[in-house]
């Protein structure tokens, strides 16, 4: 199928992309990389008015780390965090991420901002985001703001950005040596959307967790933090007992929905064995 039709701009920077959405409103879409957007213009599953092309404005391609955060802009490419793209355990995680993210032309093309904007409940960056208490930075005519993880995301696919923002850079926390990461995802085959996907972060002081983010994706309208596990896993040493025992926590904390990928028992299960394993 073809998408219906449309106007296309092509800014050269941000004070036109804005102008264009404060003009437009909800009737302009962002194009970054496009591999969410395309498709769903060519099903007619979205008929935007207005196209945005964000492809040429300086500026919003760039991983710049700071003292206490690593900012992503909102143009980075999945390829570009497959290999650490900044040093210590965030490094890694954005890494082990990357490499589950869609296929290789998928990844060469699609954005980590257009990625978190989508808010795919599925999606390893929205997990990532959530999980690590990012803070997302939206910009329009009336000025720029910041929103937590917690407040972006509302339910599939449905985020708190305003019609007239433009999302332009993602901050994770910066993570020193004292914290050890995981990421684990099981999708049907290789590059499809996870089923169940966990992400793990833990800060370990002599030999025991003083810190814990345990987040999980497929489980429900957006992905989720697993408080309950953390809690649990404060105050005992990273050993296999203790391992186990919050992956069978994090399976009774979650309240998934079946579907034709799997029962919610399924689901469950995958999260006992997903935070096993980025818990190992």
């Amino acid at each position: 199928m073809k998408p219906a039709a449309f106007h296309y701009e092509r800014p050269h920077d941000v004070a036109e992309v804005l102008d264009l959405l404060a003009e437009h409103g909800d009737e302009a879409k962002i194009l970054a990389g496009g591999q969410s957007l395309v498709p769903m213009m060519n099903f007619r599953l979205a008929r935007p008015e207005v196209i945005i092309d964000i492809g040429v404005v300086p500026g919003l391609d760039h991983l710049v780390t700071h003292e206490e955060y690593v900012a992503i802009g909102t143009r980075v490419r999945h390829i570009e965090l497959e290999q650490p793209a900044t040093d210590g355990p965030l490094g890694s995680i954005l890494a082990d991420a990357a490499r589950h993210v869609g296929h290789l032309p998928i990844r060469l093309r699609g954005t980590f901002g257009g990625s978190i904007a989508h808010a795919d409940p599925a999606a390893e960056w929205c997990l990532l985001a959530q999980t690590l208490n990012a803070d997302v930075v939206v910009a329009s005519t009336r000025g720029e703001r910041m929103i937590a993880a917690a407040d972006l995301f509302q339910s599939a696919f449905v985020t708190s950005i305003a019609d007239d923002e433009l999302l332009t850079q993602v901050r994770l926390p910066c993570l020193d040596s004292d914290w050890k990461t995981g990421f684990s995802e099981f999708s049907r085959r290789a590059g499809d959307f996870a089923v169940v996907a966990v992400a793990s972060a833990v800060r370990l002081v002599d030999g025991r967790i003083a810190e814990a983010r345990i987040g999980a994706a497929g489980v429900g309208a957006i992905p989720v933090r697993l408080s309950q596990t953390e809690m649990m896993l404060v105050g005992h040493p990273l050993g296999p007992e203790t391992i186990d025992a919050a992956s069978e926590v994090a399976g009774g904390e979650v309240d998934p929905r079946g579907d034709i990928h799997g029962s919610a028992d399924y689901r469950r299960d995958l999260v006992r064995a997903l935070t096993r394993r980025a818990l190992s």
